[in-house]
């Protein structure tokens, strides 16, 4: 029987010197999978990042910089470092990195790759359940050795939990990273395993994001480094540290399946300082967001249909709700009053306004109503949501800033018709 480790480290402060601490003490303690040497890619988390309302749902460029540094600080055939990412939201990776501090790193020698502007390449997966091929970026394809920096935080599209496993979605182009996100996700999640499995993990939990949207929420002192190189072994251990069962979350459960890591935790040997009772304590009276859509209470009265998505409409229309509640809590009680329909609902409907909720929901065929609001996709991106919601309803979300809207309308997609050229 294998065994996998995963040391928790105590970190209290975001510097560089301490987190490259609790690595030099977590590192001979783990079997990696081959050197640390090559072509490195590390690969944070950056799904968005802005100092007014993203503040605490990023990797911190603190801990990335400590990884940095214990890899230059080993020197031995290192042939260059890249960051790859992808950010969320239809917004810029270059404003995302920006925000996020990363920019100083290119003084480092450190390489800035934003995957939408850069060479990509597709790979075609010989275990895909759903995709047959992936486009992910050229240094994700050709590296050498790969480190997973994932945010030590909950998600509402992930049954409560994000860690190693989910930062994969952040590997592939957009199209493809949005097609399957619905109640497949999990599968799909475990399919980008194939090409996009990390050989060390280090999670920034030196705060902990929780509940509400998974970009807008806000953070708790958690005073952890975790450590593994096993993306499995990781999740499970940090999953149960937030008080959650792991083998419930469904894309934990599907990579054990299909044979990415331990089965139980009686395979798993929890190394480090890190008192797991004080991280109970910590998460025991938090709130992750995480319930049925039909129970968020609002002026909106939601009724969700078939399928449940939990990672597509549903999931998404929670996300934009605890976006609201994040930062602009007034806001809810001013919603209109009408009602939402998600999924496909046969039941009959009849309100003076109802919303509709991605293409399923535009099946249900009983809807009577004066006003009939739509907005399209499978599943509608939180770019889409938050832009209909403001023009068709004059309901501004705290994403709606003069800054994020040339982001996002302007900058995005000249930054993917760069990408194109480079790709041609």
């Amino acid at each position: 029987m294998s065994r996998y480790t995963v040391y928790l480290g105590s970190c209290s402060e975001y510097r560089a010197e301490a987190v490259q601490a609790v690595l030099k003490r977590a590192l001979p303690l783990l079997e990696l999978p081959w050197p640390l040497q090559g072509r490195i890619v590390i690969k944070p988390n950056i799904v968005m990042a802005h100092p007014r309302i993203a503040t605490d749902g990023f990797t911190r460029p603190e801990v990335v910089e400590g990884i940095i540094r214990l890899i230059q600080e080993k020197g031995d055939g290192i042939e260059k470092i890249d960051i790859v990412e992808k950010s969320g939201l239809g917004i810029t990776t270059a404003g995302g990195f920006r925000w996020a501090g990363y920019r100083k790193f290119n003084r480092m020698g450190v390489k800035i790759r934003e995957m939408e502007e850069r060479p990509q390449k597709v790979v075609f997966l010989e275990n895909g359940r759903l995709h047959k091929h992936l486009t992910i970026a050229a240094e994700m394809a050709e590296r050498d050795f790969l480190i997973f920096v994932p945010k030590l935080k909950t998600n509402v599209l992930s049954q409560a939990y994000t860690g190693a496993l989910k930062l994969n979605i952040g590997t592939v182009d957009s199209k493809e990273r949005m097609l399957y996100h619905d109640y497949r996700l999990p599968v799909k999640i475990v399919d980008i395993l194939e090409v996009a499995n990390p050989d060390l993990i280090v999670t920034d939990g030196i705060r902990f994001s929780y509940g509400g949207n998974q970009m807008t929420q806000h953070g708790i002192d958690f005073g952890l480094i975790a450590v593994s190189s096993n993306a499995v072994a990781h999740d499970m251990v940090c999953a149960r540290l937030l008080g959650l069962e792991p083998f419930k979350i469904e894309h934990i459960r599907e990579a054990i399946d299909r044979g990415y890591g331990p089965s139980s935790f009686n395979e798993i040997d929890i190394q480090g300082d890190f008192q797991q009772e004080r991280g109970a304590r910590i998460v025991k009276d938090l709130d992750f967001g995480f319930y049925p859509i039909d129970r968020f209470k609002s002026n909106f009265t939601i009724i969700s249909g078939e399928p449940y998505c939990i990672g597509g409409c549903q999931g998404i229309l929670l996300d934009w709700l605890h976006m609201i509640r994040d930062r602009k809590p007034k806001l809810l009680k001013r919603f209109p009053s009408l009602t939402v329909l998600v999924g496909r609902v046969t039941q009959k409907i009849e309100d003076r306004t109802v919303l509709l909720i991605g293409d399923c929901a535009r099946t249900s065929n009983r809807v009577r109503c004066h006003r009939l609001v739509s907005i399209a996709g499978c599943p509608p991106t939180h770019k889409r949501i938050v832009w209909d919601m403001m023009v068709k309803l004059f309901l501004l979300a705290p994403l709606v800033r003069l800054s994020l809207i040339i982001d996002g309308f302007v900058l995005y997609p000249i930054k993917k018709f760069k990408g194109w050229l480079v790709n041609l």
